[in-house]
């Protein structure tokens, strides 16, 4: 049975708001250093208590500096950096009105509280969403079920009627195993090509 797709439920990081904070590292640093800072800040299980709501992200930082110390200006500089790279995908940021026009629209994410609270304030399109459940507030993480079970609950969406967009393979797989119609975003500049296809609509 072929259910009517009525949610989108969307992923944050690297489908709506730019993040390759990897990439960033190799195009900023010498070498050497992106690669011990990939390895032991965003690539650490402390990034993921960040998302976790568990470290704050003022502290993660702080305990870097005493684990790094002779990275210590590397990772200051880093830090003040970071929040400059949350910047909204443009030309995916501006397919939201139109969908909302035929959709309800969702967000689920991992995300830290401080930089989650950030960007919300900082850019318009979050007052598009019918709803947001958030890596930080709830102490869930994708792919754990509990995250996605929460958006089910908290909204009483039906997994079945809602299309699931995340650049994780993971996060997708473990979506479509609750039911949601799910699809990995591989590249940024394909959302729109993907919402067209699965929704067989025109944008």
């Amino acid at each position: 049975m072929v259910f009517e797709v009525k949610n989108i439920v969307f992923d944050l990081g690297g489908v709506l708001i730019d993040w390759r904070p990897c990439e960033y590292l190799l195009e900023s640093f010498p070498e050497e250093v992106a690669r011990v800072l990939e390895k032991e800040i965003f690539k650490h299980e402390d990034w993921k208590l960040m998302d976790r709501g568990v470290l704050p992200e003022n502290e993660l930082w702080e305990k870097k500096k005493r684990e790094l110390p002779e990275f210590k200006e590397y990772v200051e500089r880093l830090e003040r950096e970071v929040p400059e790279l949350l910047r909204p995908i443009e030309e995916n940021v501006r397919l939201l009105p139109a969908l909302k026009k035929s959709f309800k629209l969702y967000a689920l994410s991992n995300y830290g509280k401080i930089y989650f609270e950030m960007v919300r304030k900082k850019y318009d399109f979050f007052k598009l969403f019918d709803g947001m459940v958030i890596s930080s507030h709830v102490g869930y993480l994708k792919p754990e079920k509990e995250i996605y079970l929460e958006l089910i609950r908290r909204y009483g969406i039906a997994p079945e009627e809602s299309l699931f967009i995340d650049d994780t393979p993971e996060n997708v797989e473990a979506a479509r195993e609750l039911g949601f119609r799910a699809v990995r975003l591989e590249e940024p500049s394909r959302l729109k090509e993907i919402l067209t296809r699965e929704l067989n609509i025109e944008l």
